[in-house]
């Protein structure tokens, strides 16, 4: 009996291997229409942008929700969601380099769809909330693919022409001639040396989304640093101006420089870190939940913060003494570091 079934089984395998590679194949190629036409082609809406107007509409919804998968997730950008749908279907389901390949043109696509939607909101809601839209959603592409036991990269080969040009123009410069006899003719030199080279590169899309999403955090970062210490920095800039071009002359004597100016300038900061720091660091907490990621965000804005300070203080240091800079009212260094802990808590 055991001998039928495998007689039967061999007589059938073929035919099951080639109805097997044959539903992978349009599983593939239904994937590729997916990706091109969900993902890479797809229109944000205007709910898809409405930020961050739709973060606070749902938070408002579910105060008292218990935080489930379905939370977490109902916030996704479309794209994304159609993305991590679709590889999650096929991981398991065909050979890992097939995968592997698969998953390289979807993170690919759903990146740039997702830049695409950040530069839309840029323009639409400003410059902040288009930032964090792309961090957010960045951040959970690179985490929930990291499961995939995949590289996310294609090995993709190139025919290189450019060297063509060097001969060309060695014809075109009369160098090397169509009816000469010698290994100057330029028919035994383009058939030797005229064929084109191969190249080989690695398109992975793993690597390029890590650096979009570090491109994203660095443009955040300056962002909120500028918005805070502008008037300090651009101070800064006019000092380091002033002490080339005007030899002799006092800093304080300049127009940036006097009394006047300077309260200005330690005025306005003060004022940023009290009112638009602060709306700055609650939107990041609105778009981007893990304590931990808002500390690595947060960081870097503290030292450019505590930075400028000191540049801005050590310069005024040389030109008023220190008993007057108190009057001016800019925060210490320890006065900045209590602040910026309040804000980690």
């Amino acid at each position: 009996m055991l001998a039928n079934y495998e007689e039967t089984f061999l007589t059938l395998s073929p035919i099951l291997y080639h109805m097997l590679a044959d539903i992978q194949e349009r599983m593939i190629y239904r994937a590729q229409t997916f990706l091109r036409d969900e993902v890479g082609n797809y229109v944000p809406s205007s709910i898809d942008i409405d930020y961050p107007n739709k973060l606070l509409s749902y938070d408002h919804l579910t105060q008292k929700e218990s935080s489930d998968f379905y939370s977490q997730s109902a916030l996704w950008y479309p794209p994304l969601e159609k993305t991590l749908k679709c590889l999650s279907s096929l991981y398991r389901s065909i050979e890992s380099t097939t995968f592997s390949g698969l998953a390289q043109e979807a993170v690919s696509l759903c990146t740039d769809n997702i830049m695409l939607a950040s530069k839309i909101i840029s323009r639409i809601s400003g410059v902040l909330d288009g930032q964090l839209f792309l961090i957010k959603n960045l951040l959970i592409l690179r985490e929930q693919i990291a499961p995939f036991d995949a590289e996310c990269a294609i090995e993709v080969k190139e025919l290189d022409f450019s060297h063509m040009r060097v001969h060309m123009r060695r014809i075109f410069a009369g160098e090397l001639s169509l009816f000469a006899l010698s290994q100057d003719n330029a028919f035994f030199v383009l058939a030797s040396e005229g064929r084109p080279h191969i190249l080989e590169s690695t398109l992975n899309s793993k690597k390029e989304l890590e650096k979009k999403l570090k491109a994203g955090c660095e443009s955040f970062i300056m962002t909120v640093t500028k918005s805070t210490v502008e008037p300090m920095l651009r101070f800064i800039t006019k000092v380091t101006a002033f002490e080339f071009s005007e030899d002799g002359k006092k800093l304080s004597a300049s127009a940036f420089g006097s009394e006047k100016r300077v309260a200005e300038v330690v005025s306005s900061v003060n004022r940023s870190l009290e009112t638009s720091f602060v709306d700055m660091i609650n939107s990041l907490k609105m778009y981007i939940r893990s304590k931990e990621t808002q500390a690595l965000l947060l960081k870097p804005i503290f030292s450019n913060i505590v930075e400028a300070h000191v540049q801005f203080f050590n310069i005024l240091l040389q030109v008023y003494p220190q008993e007057k800079l108190k009057h001016f009212g800019m925060l210490e260094v320890d006065e900045l570091n209590k602040l910026f802990q309040g804000i980690l808590l």
